[in-house]
């Protein structure tokens, strides 16, 4: 069921159905997996300069402009080389969407957990909520146990926007 946020925003039941996402999205979302399946940080160079704008990588923008993204990647990743977030890019895009709606905007956002605010339904959903977790966010759970979970946008157009880890629940 749809359900409608207090700002307005509408979010769509979680999906599993990749076919329904609009081709830019689908493209892009493979480009992404094609460039995880690689096993080298460097291959994403490719679907984050598909970008005119690039995507955000961390919510405080603390980043000059100009900062190589790869770069600031490896700096996110628990190893520096940028192995843990190519297994978390991967981990995110397999798991359910939503398609969220703000006025006429849309965007498909993986793990469809980041936008739940109901616990996971069986310990199958409870694992796959961990595996989208950075190491250094595993102590930033809250009391309920939700993990701070690394979240992908990716607009209709096929604009990738962010991908971050979402500040726990209160």
């Amino acid at each position: 069921m749809t359900r409608k946020t207090p700002h307005g925003i509408t979010v769509s039941p979680p999906s599993r159905d990749f076919a329904r996402l609009p081709p830019p999205v689908a493209a892009l979302r493979l480009k992404i997996l094609d460039a995880c399946g690689k096993g080298d940080i460097e291959a994403l160079r490719i679907p984050i300069d598909w970008n005119e704008v690039r995507p955000l990588f961390e919510r405080s923008g603390t980043h000059p402009a100009g900062t190589d993204p790869i770069a600031i990647l490896k700096g996110l990743s628990f190893d520096g080389k940028g192995r843990e977030l190519l297994r978390l890019v991967r981990a995110v895009l397999e798991q359910p969407f939503v398609e969220v709606t703000q006025g006429p905007f849309r965007t498909f956002e993986w793990p469809a957990y980041g936008r739940t605010p109901t616990a996971p339904a069986s310990e199958d959903e409870a694992q796959a909520l961990w595996g989208c977790v950075r190491f250094a966010d595993l102590a930033a759970s809250n009391a309920e146990g939700r993990p701070r979970v690394m979240r992908l946008a990716i607009a209709a157009d096929g604009v990738w926007h962010y991908f971050w880890s979402e500040p726990a629940r209160n």
